[in-house]
């Protein structure tokens, strides 16, 4: 049982947690083992390390912390047993992708993926499987790269072509003229 000063300490730290976040995803945690939760978090150290958590707290403890930090639209994630995945370094999208295939690796129903704020908008249960399918943030650098560099290519390939025709025409006319 946790004391007063612990839960005060707890909805402090969580307050400014969820302040600095890029993700708060709310889950149902009810039927994984202990063995189940080590190996998500143990998922998300491996890309993360400290820069995201998953973690179980009250939902009331949850709720001040949350209303602390100013969030709004967030009681019908705290119905039920609740943890919180949370994201402060890295890419927030990874994380809502290795959450949701740890879900579907377990065979766990997917909408007690719950839902909750990515960059500061909310999102519901039936939204997770579409952020979970965005690109990564690298992977949409490297799209728009791609985009910006085609135009560029086409036009040295354009151009290279001119000149090339010019040398064959020029070649041709040399030809002729020492016949």
């Amino acid at each position: 049982m946790l004391t007063r000063q612990q839960k005060e300490l707890i909805v402090k730290e969580m307050s400014e947690i969820f302040k600095k976040t890029s993700l708060i995803l709310f889950a149902d945690f009810l039927g994984f083992t202990v063995a189940d939760l080590t190996e998500l978090r143990s998922r998300l150290r491996e890309k993360y390390g400290d820069g995201a958590r998953f973690r179980v707290v009250k939902n009331t403890l949850l709720n001040l912390a949350l209303k602390n930090a100013e969030y709004e639209g967030y009681e019908e994630f705290l119905k039920g047993p609740t943890a919180v995945l949370y994201v402060t370094e890295g890419d927030p999208v990874e994380a809502v992708k290795i959450i949701y295939n740890f879900y579907k690796d377990k065979k766990a129903d997917l909408s007690r993926l719950k839902g909750g704020f990515l960059e500061g908008k909310k999102f519901t249960a039936e939204e997770v499987e579409n952020i979970a399918k965005l690109p990564s943030k690298e992977e949409l650098y490297a799209m728009l790269v791609g985009r910006v560099k085609a135009p560029i290519t086409g036009l040295v390939f354009a151009l290279s072509g001119i000149l090339r025709n010019l040398v064959y025409v020029l070649n041709a006319i040399k030809e002729k003229k020492s016949e």
